[in-house]
């Protein structure tokens, strides 16, 4: 039997974290409760989890941004529940119950990439290049990995260094003796 005070409790929701057309529902109206990284409509992923549910689609069309292109003929359109938005006290007690419905939530997998209290891959990769002024592709890759950094980790924070012009790089990035150096300052002149 449901608890009738609780059923009354809102929430508020929208379609994805981050999303700035959003509304208020009340608890009882959201099911399929569940901890993901994708949003509902357009596949939306993020790095961490939220709090998302089914709410009816004629309501979501209403409520949050969507297009009605993605009723699939189970009248439940996906929405996310924003912890963010949901401090407030008009809503904090109607989000508590829906964390205590769902569960634990899961922890993001970033921290599984990296060595056990290891610090993240791109401070990690200017602390060796800091070392000896430049480093190779290859060398800083194999170093990292037998310190338990995951290969594909050590690639994408090599990219992210290069792409916010903290590292300079100097030859294929699939060749092994690719140099790669801290971006000089004169350099952005």
């Amino acid at each position: 039997m449901k608890n009738e005070k609780e059923d009354k409790l809102k929430v508020y929701i929208c379609r994805a974290p981050g999303d700035f057309i959003g509304g208020e529902i009340e608890i009882s109206e959201i099911s399929g409760l569940k901890w993901d990284q994708i949003s509902g409509g357009v596949n939306k992923r993020q790095s961490g989890y939220s709090l998302y549910g089914y709410i009816n689609y004629g309501m979501a069309k209403q409520l949050v941004k969507c297009s009605g292109m993605h009723d699939f003929g189970d009248n439940s359109a996906k929405i996310c529940i924003p912890e963010s938005n949901n401090k407030d006290e008009k809503y904090r007690e109607g989000y508590r119950i829906l964390k205590q419905k769902v569960g634990p939530k899961p922890t993001g997998s970033i921290k599984e990439n990296r060595p056990v209290n290891g610090m993240p891959c791109t401070r990690r990769i200017l602390k060796e290049i800091d070392k000896e002024g430049f480093v190779t592709r290859k060398a800083l890759r194999d170093k990292l990995h037998e310190e338990g950094y995951r290969i594909k980790t050590v690639c994408n924070a090599i990219n992210y260094l290069r792409r916010n012009n903290k590292v300079c790089v100097e030859g294929s990035p699939n060749s092994p003796k690719q140099l790669i150096r801290r971006r000089d300052i004169s350099e952005e002149i």
